[in-house]
């Protein structure tokens, strides 16, 4: 691996590390109206305990693991990447539910040994989920923009980067939400398909419903 590749994979996984912090700024947000809703329809319901696993179906490998970037080409990074997202985790699962005044949980994961993928579970029903503002990426000239599809069981917002044809692409990152069971899992990656990160949404909801 060259050095300028790790550095790159490095650079990329720092940057996701501080975007996390933004992404648990966004749940405020998103969150926010259902939390209103649950706190006046039903202030007894019982709060749930949540838990995000070391692993996910598919090979989600959790990223505050050394061992999950053991036999990748971040391998020469993994304690630096591992110890980073660690903290991360423990910021999160500290500041979500004592912001949001639900039970909240958030874990990075790895897979496909480069592809950082970022978790949150809220005790919740969803819903307020947009982002801060639309673009029509068909309309750019190829510029890019944000969008939101369903995609499956979820809602999730497409970003679209700058085409180098006049066309849309491929979407640059997805960032999804799924709910089911009185639970919402939002889930963003920039290197996996949205239909994949519903997938992987769903699952997380069916094993945490099955545990309660």
């Amino acid at each position: 691996m060259s050095t300028s590749t790790s550095r790159s994979h490095t650079s990329t996984w720092v940057g996701i590390a501080v975007g996390v912090v933004l992404l648990g700024l966004v749940a405020a947000f998103a969150i926010g109206l259902p939390k209103a809703a649950k706190d006046e329809a039903s202030a007894a319901e019982a709060d749930v305990e949540l838990s995000l696993p070391d692993t996910l179906p598919g090979g989600y490998l959790a990223a505050d693991d050394p061992a999950s970037f053991a036999d990748g080409e971040l391998a020469q990074q993994a304690e630096t990447i591992a110890k980073q997202q660690a903290a991360s985790t423990e910021y999160g699962n500290e500041v979500l539910p004592d912001v949001l005044g639900t039970p909240a949980v958030t874990r990075s994961y790895v897979v496909n040994g480069t592809s950082a993928v970022f978790v949150q579970v809220f005790q919740s029903d969803g819903g307020a989920f947009s982002p801060d503002s639309l673009t029509d990426p068909a309309t750019t000239n190829g510029a890019g923009g944000t969008t939101m599809a369903a995609v499956g069981d979820g809602a999730c917002i497409l970003e679209y980067g700058q085409g180098t044809d006049g066309s849309t692409g491929d979407p640059t990152s997805s960032r999804c939400q799924v709910s089911q069971d009185g639970l919402t899992v939002q889930i963003v990656s920039s290197g996996v398909a949205a239909e994949d990160l519903v997938g992987v949404a769903d699952g997380i909801i069916e094993d945490l419903a099955q545990d309660q």
